[in-house]
């Protein structure tokens, strides 16, 4: 159940019952999901024919394009089509009269460029500036293609609408339902504070935020080691990470890792603190909503709660030392920063999932 599934999911749900919906995935022929009665799951089988053996530009070493092209759609039954991920605009099409409108999530032009800019290392910064370019000739096709595009970013929207000249419309992330079943445990007095990395956090995404954090922690692991605890939810993406987290359980700092968790929302709650010390946002806002919706407290960089309602100052650090002193500011006070009961019901009600009735399906002519 990963951000994705979740998100498409929650849009669905929304959906007018009066409005019969084809869902087809990219390369399934069947899906475990639950969908509502109206929407009908058609195989991938059905309408897709391989058309090319090989696609020159899904060989590049690092492609963003992967074999989308060497894919053939006929759409003769079709009269409006929403592309999601945006990539599918990639795939060539026969018997096409279709309206085409595109969910842009991030985009990912803006994505890379936050990377190139945020990123220190050469081969980091050379990286992004190469997936630029290519996710740069994908949205230029999204635009030319797409009645409207919607997507999650105010920044996202605003830079289709400023380069491509598309009819970008922002639409609020929802929070997902799955967090209702779930409550955030107390900090006992006496307990230590239970910080949680959740996410596979690779270099691309903390760029040197994260390894910097966890230095100054083994830096002062006398100062830490019988008031906190680590958990991290997802794969170590690499070596340095692995290092450094071995280094703090080897002074004292209790360090839990779990590959998978089978529901991310009870696992969390779980959890006093989720920390994001993210360099390139992507996918997290599913995670800070998630736990903020809970009433859990998280700590951030400014992108890894871009667009989130009612992040104040006690939520944001804008470095490693800046978590540091975040961090400390709870241990002192004995207090976490998690939203009330009152403030959890506005945040949902900004991030409702009912958004997407008025702000998507209504605006598919």
């Amino acid at each position: 159940m990963g951000g994705p599934v979740i998100l498409v999911n929650d849009i669905l749900s929304v959906a007018d019952p009066g409005l019969d919906i084809d869902l087809v995935i990219y390369n399934r022929d069947h899906i475990s999901s639950e969908l509502p009665v109206n929407i009908r799951f058609i195989p991938w089988s059905e309408i897709a024919d391989r058309t090319k053996k090989k696609n020159l530009s899904g060989l590049l070493p690092i492609s963003l394009f992967k074999d989308y092209s060497c894919y053939t759609i006929d759409l003769q039954k079709y009269d409006r089509v929403v592309y999601y991920p945006y990539f599918a605009v990639l795939f060539k099409l026969r018997n096409n009269h279709a309206k085409f409108y595109t969910i842009g999530m991030d985009s990912g032009p803006m994505l890379y460029l936050r990377g190139f800019l945020r990123q220190k290392k050469l081969v980091m910064k050379s990286f992004c500036f190469y997936e630029f370019i290519q996710s740069l000739i994908i949205d230029k096709r999204v635009a030319t293609v797409s009645e409207k595009v919607f997507t999650v970013g105010a920044a996202d929207a605003g830079f289709y609408k400023s380069v491509f000249l598309a009819d970008a419309r922002f639409v609020h992330h929802p929070v997902t339902p799955l967090i209702d079943a779930c409550s955030p445990i107390e900090w006992k007095e006496g307990e230590k504070l239970k910080l949680c990395i959740p996410g596979g956090m690779s270099r691309f995404y903390v760029a040197d935020i994260l390894d910097l954090f966890l230095c100054e922690l083994t830096k002062n692991c006398e100062k830490y080691k019988d008031k906190i605890q680590i958990s991290i939810l997802g794969k170590i993406r690499y070596k340095k990470l692995e290092y450094e987290l071995n280094s703090l359980a080897s002074n004292g700092i209790k360090i839990e890792y779990m590959d998978f968790a089978e529901s991310y929302e009870e696992y969390i709650s779980q959890q006093h603190i989720i920390l994001l010390p993210l360099a390139v946002g992507a996918g997290t806002k599913n995670k800070a909503l998630s736990a903020f919706g809970m009433g859990l407290d998280v700590i951030g960089t400014q992108i890894a709660v871009e667009n989130v309602y009612g992040v104040c100052k006690e939520h944001i650090a804008c470095d490693a030392l800046d978590f540091l002193e975040k961090i400390d500011l709870r241990l002192s006070e004995h207090k976490l920063f998690g939203y009330t009961e009152k403030k959890i019901k506005e945040f949902k009600r900004y991030h409702s999932v009912e958004n997407w009735l008025s702000f998507f399906w209504k605006e598919l002519c």
